[in-house]
């Protein structure tokens, strides 16, 4: 009769310890918050080092200026006044990061899904960089060189890092970017970069 009692003590105990387990197994897990879709999101979108026709800016000197172009793939306007930006990547030196300048929300703010270009490298008739923001439009003293630079990168106010275009040197997957040719994603805003024999700055790639 002892034996019985162990026994039948025995069943008991596994089936309330099998049913603790089911219970713990079928248990809902708490859902994920939704992925916040109203925000922007600042890409580094295409990019010209050496520009051979004038897409964009030409200084008083004739000189065919470099451009950078950025797009905002949220839904969301965004002002990068006080933003960030540098021409050798993530890895950019602090000292060579250019800071985009405030006062003109006009030229500094994305609207969503769309674009906002940047002229590199301009001078004035003196020869010294042009910089700052004229007729909305922001220059960059710095020029882009696809011998000496390496990609173009952007950080948030804070110096958060935030996006950097494909490597446009010989060591990147697209090789050394040629004369004449940019570089930028396909679709806008994606991870695919390919090489564009016709630049689209402040439009669609395609």
């Amino acid at each position: 009769m002892k034996h019985l009692k162990l026994f039948f003590g025995s069943i008991i105990l596994i089936s309330l310890l099998g049913a603790a387990a089911c219970n713990k197994d079928t248990k809902t897990d708490p859902k994920p918050d939704p992925v916040d879709t109203s925000k922007a999101i600042l890409k580094v979108n295409e990019l010209m080092t050496k520009d051979t026709i004038g897409l964009v800016y030409i200084d008083v000197n004739g000189k065919k200026c470099d451009w950078s172009e950025f797009y905002n793939a949220g839904s969301k306007d965004l002002d990068i006044a006080g933003y960030y930006i540098a021409d050798d990547g993530e890895s950019s030196a602090d000292v060579d990061k250019y800071e985009i300048p405030s006062g003109n929300s006009k030229a500094t703010t994305i609207k969503a899904k769309s674009y906002l270009v940047i002229v590199w490298g301009a001078k004035d008739a003196s020869g010294q960089d042009y910089t700052g923001i004229h007729n909305d439009t922001i220059f960059c003293p710095s020029s882009l060189s696809a011998k000496k630079d390496k990609a173009v990168a952007v950080w948030d106010k804070s110096g958060k890092f935030i996006d950097e275009s494909e490597n446009f040197t010989v060591d990147g997957p697209l090789g050394k970017l040629p004369d004449g040719k940019s570089i930028g994603r396909l679709p806008d805003g994606t991870n695919n970069w390919k090489l564009f024999d016709i630049p689209t700055p402040g439009a669609k790639n395609q």
